[in-house]
């Protein structure tokens, strides 16, 4: 008992595998559960973690027509993705530059120079001619020094401002355009029999499903492909991405991230919520001093 507590307490931190471990162990008969195990196991509660005491009970599973309230937490907490914290953080910078030749080099030059790799550019011209705006968005690692490039483009003489949206509430948009093949992949697309024709078909139904699901517009179609449209946030062009692959994609091309900070509300309170209620005080219900 214990060596398995000490084993178990390692493997704390892991408590999610622990169970598997011990599912695996009893099929591949490495031991068997007898019932001193059952009651070091049981020993064990102070954990917290009553599904860790639980060999039979399978993590990253969906249960449905659940019936307990375990089975119903055990759904939420382990069935909920986790927060992804990795060493590289996005960041969104806003440019206000001149409308002249040579600039996008500059502001270029500045990033290359600090060695940061720029995931998306757009530029374009503002509501005045002579003035253009870049949007700028950059993988860098966490505890880069983004603030000296963003002083550094700033004394750029063609620079007139420089924002710094990573964590400002924005409105982000981008734009994707993705052909995809009317035919499974492995399948030339040649004309074959009937069986193969009513593959395609189901092919191309499920292209369309998972666009309208995402909201995307099919905007052409011929006679091998077609090509879908979509406009929305970043993470969510990619995970439109990653599902199409497996149907087969063509070719895909993006404009990169746009972003603007979102709209202030303002509206007024009323006097009268505001009122600070300044009745009589009990002074002996104060506390001394």
């Amino acid at each position: 008992a214990g060596r398995l507590r000490t084993w178990c307490e390692g493997f704390y931190a892991m408590r999610r595998f622990v169970p598997s471990l011990l599912r695996v162990a009893q099929r591949k008969k490495i031991f068997p559960l007898s019932s001193s195990l059952a009651k070091s196991l049981r020993a064990f509660s102070s954990l917290n973690d009553p599904t860790m005491l639980d060999p039979n009970y399978e993590y990253e599973r969906l249960r449905t027509n659940v019936t307990t309230p375990e089975d119903a937490v055990n759904n939420i907490l382990y069935n909920t993705p986790a927060l992804r914290q990795g060493p590289v953080q996005r960041r969104t910078i806003c440019a206000l530059v001149n409308n002249h030749p040579g600039v996008l080099v500059q502001v270029t030059g500045v990033l290359a120079a600090r060695g940061f790799n720029i995931n998306s550019l757009v530029v374009a011209t503002t509501e005045v001619p002579d003035l253009s705006r870049m949007t700028i968005t950059l993988n860098v690692k966490k505890g880069s020094n983004v603030s000296q490039a963003i002083k550094q483009l700033e004394g750029l003489v063609e620079v007139w401002a420089v924002l710094d949206y990573s964590d400002t509430a924005v409105v982000e948009r981008e734009l994707l355009l993705i052909k995809m093949a009317h035919h499974p992949p492995g399948d030339d697309g040649s004309e074959g029999e009937v069986d193969q024709k009513m593959k395609r078909h189901a092919h191309r139904a499920a292209i369309k499903s998972l666009a309208e699901v995402f909201k995307a517009e099919v905007v052409d179609v011929g006679s091998q492909d077609l090509t879908i449209q979509l406009c929305g946030k970043s993470s969510r062009i990619d995970n439109f991405v990653k599902l199409m692959k497996p149907f087969g994609i063509v070719e895909s091309s993006r404009s990169g991230a746009m972003a603007v900070p979102r709209s202030r509300i303002n509206f007024e309170v009323e006097s009268e919520d505001l009122k600070i209620e300044e009745d009589g005080v009990d002074v002996t219900m104060l506390p001394p001093g």
